[in-house]
């Protein structure tokens, strides 16, 4: 819940003040209650519009968002193979110095046997 809470907080008190539109309203008798009613229909349309136009901008913002976290995503695969090739190499250097201290051991002993005898 809090991942798409993060990139819906900033954009929520327009989306709430486009979501609850003040419609004109009438007190009292039918008659102007029926004639107001194009004119709550042109608000109910100015608050689509306003509604329709939010969710474009959030729409975007989200694009942007997740493009965002592909090139993120992106960099660290390539991190993460650079690490395991340096790990694959430090590995073979610790192989390749344990090899060398066991030749080393192995030809002082050799030598001290040869100055022995």
């Amino acid at each position: 819940m809090s991942a798409w809470f993060s990139v819906v907080a900033p954009f929520l008190p327009e989306i709430i003040k486009a979501a609850r539109p003040m419609f004109t309203r009438s007190r009292g008798d039918d008659a102007k209650a029926a004639a107001l009613v194009p004119q709550q229909i042109k608000e109910l349309q100015d608050a689509a519009a306003q509604n329709a136009d939010a969710i474009h901008a959030l729409a975007g913002e989200m694009q942007n968002t997740l493009h965002s976290l592909r090139q993120g995503a992106g960099e660290l695969e390539r991190t993460l193979a650079r690490h395991e090739l340096a790990l694959a190499a430090l590995e073979r250097s610790r192989q390749l110095a344990l090899i060398a201290a066991t030749v080393a051991v192995l030809a002082a002993a050799l030598a001290a046997y040869a100055l022995a005898a």
